[in-house]
């Protein structure tokens, strides 16, 4: 039988290190074979283009330098002597994770694992199941012959939805009887427990001995769940009014925060009931224009995502054509590069022996004039793709400037309505403060020069005097300003700086884009002339004949 230990390190018997070499190694070795790996090998190895590897039975103690293969679907780790789950951060795209058969204690480093759907950790010293509270997408869970000795874990594993196969077998939990009932009724999810289906018969009993404690925490579950719910509605409705600018402008909140902070305008408020009135109804106005603000900012927010949707919507297109461009281009040259290696290899092992000078002399001119095809070739794909990538660039420019002037309208457009309604807010202010003022006014005058006596303490506290209300009442009124000037800065502050920070980000993505782009087109046809020039250089080398004219003629 063959075995499946990598055998450039089948020998090993150090604790092996995970670095470049062996991944690079692994990655040629665990590749296509035949015809399809001769082209995977001569093309360059980008580790961000790898989604599976396995490195198994290479005596690993320390995982590291994977993060290199960011883009990895299926990593295997197993039969190594790994102590510690680590550095495996930026594997955001996991879906398969081996770590079975090595040395670990404790399940850490996993919850950022999000799409995980198939987590091994078979043959281990791992004695609680705990850090995969985030992982809503696992489906496949091992964990047999591990220390795990009590029943906590079967709770935990509930909430992990679409888990269908767990196995526990070998470890101290399953001394106690019970065990596999307990799991069948509190995990209704599964479906395979030992990899073996569980019958319906097996799950009516299990359901039957826990019939009461299900009841509760199915009703416990329920609340917690529209609990939840709630709290996450009331998130999104909070994230979308901060997209949109007015949180909190629905309501009375901004109208309460001016009183809460304005001591000698709650006062007034207390005068007669002439003022708890005229509270009233500058609570109604307040309130009302809020809400004018509010629901045009949801309004504008849409509008702006749409614009936003619309414009990812034509740059993206127009990326993902010229990507399908040079995709057909750089297949060409694939194509024509194996015609032209073809020949030259052809052409080169007929030089050998002995033969004419004029024989030798008209091959090596065909030599001559199949690397000047490709040269020109190379050329002129470089031109073709480059051209159209300059292109590209040009037009997402345009579209980005387009774009930023929109979109600054349309923020102008909304501040300046924003604004307005600030005004108004500002009007309806100085319009209850002279109301206020007259009321309070008419109030003492209302007692005459010989009834001093007859008002009332607070009253004389307040408004005594005519100095005494003109002070309290600009005072209630900057607080007033004060929190109305704040929150309109705020709007405007954080909208305008959003769009600054938005429009530069694009510059800076298609920047960032277009030199990658650049690069990417330039190494990989670089890389083509680079292996013409080796092939030529390389197979004249090997031939019998080691003829120095011959040699000389197609370094030439």
């Amino acid at each position: 039988m063959q075995s499946d230990v990598p055998t450039i390190f089948q020998e090993s018997a150090e604790p092996g290190v995970i670095n470049r070499d062996m991944l690079i190694s692994l990655v040629i070795e665990q590749g296509p074979k035949g015809e399809a790996g001769r082209l995977f090998l001569e093309d360059s190895i980008k580790f961000e283009d790898i989604q599976e590897i396995r490195i198994e039975f290479l005596n690993i103690l320390n995982i590291d330098y994977i993060w290199v293969m960011h883009n990895l679907v299926k990593l295997r780790l197993s039969n190594n002597i790994i102590e510690k789950i680590e550095n495996l951060d930026v594997l955001v795209h996991l879906r398969e994770l081996d770590l079975s058969f090595n040395h670990i204690r404790v399940m850490e480093n996993l919850n950022h694992m999000t799409h995980l759907e198939i987590l091994l950790l078979y043959e281990n010293k791992v004695s609680v199941i705990q850090g995969i509270d985030d992982l809503h997408q696992l489906m496949i869970f091992s964990i047999g012959n591990n220390k795990i000795d009590d029943w906590d874990h079967v709770m935990y594993l509930r909430k992990l939805k679409k888990l269908r196969s767990f196995n526990v077998d070998g470890n101290p939990c399953l001394e106690k009887e019970g065990y596999f009932d307990y799991l069948y009724a509190f995990v209704p999810q599964l479906i395979y427990c030992r990899y073996k289906m569980i019958t319906n018969k097996e799950r009516q009993l299990a359901l039957e001995q826990h019939h009461r404690t299900i009841s509760n925490l199915e009703e416990n579950e329920a609340k917690e769940k529209e609990e939840e719910d709630a709290r996450r509605a009331f998130e999104k409705h909070i994230d979308l009014l901060s997209k949109s600018y007015v949180e909190y402008l629905d309501g009375n909140y901004l109208f309460e925060q001016m009183f809460k902070h304005d001591g000698e305008g709650r006062n007034l408020i207390t005068l007669t009931e002439d003022t708890q009135v005229a509270y009233e109804e500058y609570k109604k106005t307040f309130s009302a224009i809020c809400q004018e603000l509010y629901e045009l900012g949801l309004k504008e927010e849409a509008r702006r995502r749409n614009e936003i949707r619309q414009f990812e919507d034509i740059v993206n297109g127009g990326k993902q054509k010229v990507q399908e461009d040079a995709r057909k281009t750089m297949d060409e040259v694939m194509k024509r590069k194996s015609e032209i290696f073809l020949d030259v290899k052809t052409l080169i092992e007929s030089m050998t022996g002995e033969l004419e000078t004029d024989v030798l002399e008209e091959k090596v001119e065909q030599a001559q004039r199949l690397s000047e095809d490709f040269n020109d070739f190379i050329s002129r794909i470089w031109t073709k793709l480059i051209y159209k990538e300059v292109v590209l660039h040009e037009q997402v420019d345009d579209i980005n400037e387009v774009f930023k002037i929109n979109m600054t309208d349309m923020v102008e457009s909304f501040l300046e309505a924003a604004q307005s309604y600030f005004a108004q807010l500002r009007n309806a202010d100085a319009e209850y403060n002279d109301n206020i003022n007259t009321i309070a006014t008419i109030y003492i005058n209302s007692f005459g020069t010989n009834d001093e006596n007859k008002i009332p303490p607070h009253v004389l506290e307040i408004c005594g005097d005519k100095d005494l209300l003109t002070n309290n009442l600009a005072a209630s009124r900057d607080v007033h300003l004060q929190i109305i000037d704040g929150r309109e800065d705020r709007m405007v502050g954080r909208l305008k700086n959003w769009l600054e920070k938005h429009v530069e980000k694009l510059i800076e993505e298609e920047s960032e884009r277009h030199r990658s782009g650049v690069l990417e087109i330039s190494h990989f046809l670089e890389f083509q002339r680079e292996e013409f020039d080796a092939l030529q250089l390389q197979r004249h080398l090997s031939i019998g004949s080691g003829d120095p004219d011959v040699i000389a003629a197609l370094e030439g």
